[in-house]
């Protein structure tokens, strides 16, 4: 079949489409690790202030609320 005049000279190589640090970054997961960082960062927080809430709330049950009198009226 004769090659048609009007089609372009197409190159199937796409190789040359990314530079070389792209291809480089796709393969490093540096920013995968620093986001599990932060969420298990998060949780440890979380975790204290539920755990300091549940301490305070098993404290206080045991004592009664301080309510002062007024003192400036005697």
């Amino acid at each position: 079949m004769p090659p048609v005049a009007n089609m372009p000279n197409v190159s199937t190589d796409t190789g040359h489409m990314l530079p070389e640090h792209s291809r480089a970054a796709r393969k490093s997961g540096a920013g995968a690790w620093i986001g599990i960082v932060i969420i298990v960062i998060l949780l440890g927080f979380g975790a204290l202030y539920f755990w300091g809430a549940y301490l305070n709330k098993k404290n206080s049950v045991d004592q009664l609320p301080f309510i002062p009198g007024d003192s400036s009226t005697s």
